[in-house]
């Protein structure tokens, strides 16, 4: 009844999330999540609903990887699958690929083929056929030859939450079958908020590629956005978006898994990824060995560092002071510390050491 008060409103309007990273050795961190589901399986929502929350959610590579069913059918082992078999059971996953790839071009997302074979979790386990050709022709009855179906596709494979339905992250009888086959490229270390540290020197070993993803169901806001997370989610270090790029860069290990604030991966990329986070610059020294020093994060991460006994929150976009002693003279000196946040083989954090400045 008072027309001055019906103010046009946005509140329809669609925002993302930037989240902000270094140019890491000339390499782009791409923030990718690679094991995504839809309605099409057991997921909650639409492939449209799916690409729109990625893409609030800052990401720039989704994989939308549902389901495709490799259970043994225990009559049936052995013999040869027929092919409409094959067809029947991928026609899910396959619509789904292919209605992201359609919905994904208005939000400039680059979407990589995928689908998840989906064995029992305590005996086979579940993995995620990625840059896959041809969803209908995967599917066995003997899980793993569905799995070399999709490597024979040229797939990369990635062994998806060791862990989930077990006590242990460590190898089972069909894992070790699996890995000495030569049919792992890579390892989903994070599950959403589940991290299996263990899980990083088995991918050191033997040269896989480490990711984080949020294996979605239901909406990942409940589970990042309103707890002030970013999404799980894998930085993959390429030289451009491209599928192309990206899985080279998979293929040489240049990834890092994040979640709920932490870092997880390959030392010499955690080190390189904070260096080109976290610049730092002389401010002043005093007759008493006191130096002084001011740290500048240009990135969305925090760090959280560790020098001695004492813990410096340096939060996204922010400068903070630290004052170091000097050497003898109260000149200054080499300082160190270490980035908690950040997580190496053998529950380590990476040692960051500032060489001495001065004006």
């Amino acid at each position: 009844t008072e027309p001055q008060t019906l103010i046009a409103s946005d509140y329809l309007r669609m925002s993302r999330k930037e989240i902000t990273l270094p140019t890491v050795n000339g390499y782009t961190p791409y923030k990718a999540d690679l094991h995504i589901h839809s309605t099409y399986t057991d997921g909650t929502l639409n492939i449209k609903g799916r690409v729109e929350e990625a893409w609030c959610d800052g990401l720039d590579v989704i994989s939308m990887t549902d389901h495709l069913s490799i259970r043994v059918v225990r009559d049936k082992v052995g013999e040869v699958t027929p092919d409409s078999m094959k067809v029947k059971r991928g026609s899910k996953p396959l619509k789904a690929m292919q209605s992201t790839v359609k919905v994904a071009k208005d939000f400039g997302l680059l979407v990589i083929p995928g689908v998840e074979l989906t064995g029992d979790g305590e005996t086979q386990g579940h993995y995620n056929a990625l840059f896959i050709k041809d969803i209908s022709s995967v599917y066995d009855y003997d899980a793993l030859q569905a799995v070399r179906n999709a490597r024979q596709q040229g797939a990369l494979i990635m062994h998806n939450h060791p862990g989930w339905k077990r006590k242990t992250v460590d190898m089972n009888a069909f894992h070790k079958k699996i890995y000495e086959a030569g049919l792992i490229d890579g390892i989903e270390i994070v599950n959403g908020g589940s991290f299996g540290s263990k899980l990083i020197k088995r991918c050191l070993d033997n040269k896989l590629f480490m990711a984080a993803a949020t294996d979605a169901h239901p909406i990942t806001a409940t589970a990042f956005a309103q707890r002030d997370y970013f999404r799980t989610c894998t930085f993959v270090l390429a030289k451009e978006l491209t599928e192309k790029s990206v899985r080279k860069a998979l293929e040489k290990g240049m990834t890092l898994a994040y979640s709920s604030g932490n870092i997880a991966g390959r030392a010499d990329l955690l080190q390189d990824l904070f260096k080109a986070s976290v610049s730092y610059k002389y401010l002043s020294s005093n007759s008493k060995g006191k130096v002084t020093y001011a740290l500048t994060n240009s990135t969305s991460i925090h760090y959280s560092l560790r020098f001695g006994k004492k813990t410096l929150e340096v939060p996204p976009f922010e400068t903070v002071i630290i004052n170091i002693s000097g050497d003898k003279d109260g000149n200054p000196k080499d300082f160190s510390c270490y980035v908690m946040n950040m997580w190496e083989v053998d529950y380590k954090h990476p040692k960051i050491v500032f060489k001495a400045l001065t004006k």
